[in-house]
C-alpha cells in the first residue's frame, strides 16, 4: 500500500514538472515572437505616398482605339516604350541609335523630346486621329500638339511606314483639299505647300512663298513688306521677288478650310499597382 502511495506521489511530481517546463517554454516562445515583431516594426519603411512612387512604378500607356491599324499600333507602342525606358535622355547615344535606324526608327525625335518636357501634362496636350489623306482607302495617323498637326504617318505594303513632320519652327496645317501647309516663324516667314503623289508615296513640295519686313511696335504691324517666290538660294531665301498680288494668288491655289479631326488622347498616365 505504501509502495502504491509513493508511486502516485512520484507520478504527480513528474506531471507538475512537465507542466512547469511547458509553461516556461511557452513564455520563451512568446518573448521571441515579440522580439521579432519589434525588430520588424523598427526596420519597416514608412508608407510611400502615391506622388513619390519610384520612377519604375510610374508608367505611361498609349491609347489604342478599336480601329487602329496594326502598323500604327506598333508606332504607338514604340512611343510607349520610349516614355517608359530607364534612360530617356533624347541626346543619349543609345537612344539616338534606336531612333536613327534602330527599333524606334519610326519615332520623331522632336516629338519624343516634347513628350518628356511636357510629361506632367502629356494627357492634355498630345492627341492623334485617323483620316484617309491619300485617297487609297487606308487611313493616315495624324499626331497633334493640342489641335495643331505635328506628324502624319502613312502606310502602304510596298513602302511600309512613312512619316511627314513639322519641326517646332514651323506650324503645320492640313486643309480640306488635303494640302499640307508649313509656315515658319521669324521676320522672314516662308510658307511651303505639299501635296501627296502616288508615284513617290509621299508628300511633295509644290510651291513656296515668303515675305519679310520690319515690325512696327507702335502700329503692331509689318511695314516695308517684300514678297518672294522661286527657288531657295544659298542664303536660305527665295530668289525671286514678287508682288503682293502674286503672293496672294499662289496662296489661293492651295488654302481652303482647315481639315477637322476627331482627336484621341495619345497617352495616359496608368495608375500604379497600389492605386
Amino acid at each position: 500500500m505504501k509502495k502504491i502511495q509513493k508511486r502516485n506521489i512520484f507520478l504527480i511530481m513528474v506531471l507538475i514538472s512537465i507542466a512547469l517546463l511547458s509553461a516556461c517554454a511557452k513564455v520563451e516562445q512568446d518573448k521571441n515572437i515579440m522580439s521579432e515583431q519589434i525588430a520588424s516594426e523598427d526596420t519597416e519603411p514608412e508608407n510611400t505616398e502615391p506622388d513619390t512612387l519610384p520612377q519604375e512604378q510610374t508608367r505611361w500607356r498609349v491609347n489604342k482605339c478599336p480601329d487602329l491599324p496594326k502598323p500604327y499600333i506598333e508606332v504607338l507602342e514604340h512611343y510607349e516604350e520610349f516614355m517608359n525606358a530607364d534612360n530617356r535622355n533624347i541626346n543619349d547615344e543609345s537612344v539616338q541609335t534606336k531612333l536613327w535606324g534602330g527599333e524606334w526608327k519610326d519615332l520623331y525625335d522632336e516629338l519624343c523630346a516634347s513628350l518628356l518636357s511636357w510629361e506632367s501634362e502629356t494627357e492634355d496636350f498630345f492627341f492623334y486621329a485617323l483620316k484617309d489623306l491619300t485617297d487609297d482607302g487606308f487611313p493616315e495617323m495624324v499626331i497633334a500638339y493640342k489641335d495643331i498637326p505635328y506628324i502624319i504617318y502613312t502606310y502602304n505594303e510596298d513602302g511600309g511606314i512613312g512619316m511627314e513632320h513639322a519641326s517646332s519652327y514651323f506650324k503645320m496645317t492640313i486643309y480640306d483639299n488635303k494640302v499640307i501647309e508649313y509656315v515658319s516663324g521669324g521676320m522672314y516667314s516662308s510658307t511651303t505647300y505639299l501635296q501627296f503623289q502616288e508615284d513617290t508615296c509621299g508628300w511633295v513640295v509644290v510651291d513656296t512663298i515668303a515675305y519679310s519686313g520690319t515690325w512696327d511696335s507702335a502700329t503692331q504691324s509689318m511695314t516695308d513688306t517684300e514678297f518672294y517666290g522661286g527657288e531657295w538660294d544659298g542664303s536660305g531665301r527665295l530668289d525671286t521677288q514678287i508682288s503682293e498680288e502674286e503672293y496672294q494668288q499662289i496662296r489661293q491655289k492651295y488654302v481652303t478650310k482647315p481639315m477637322t479631326f476627331e482627336w484621341i488622347p495619345l497617352v495616359y498616365h496608368a495608375p500604379s499597382a497600389d492605386s
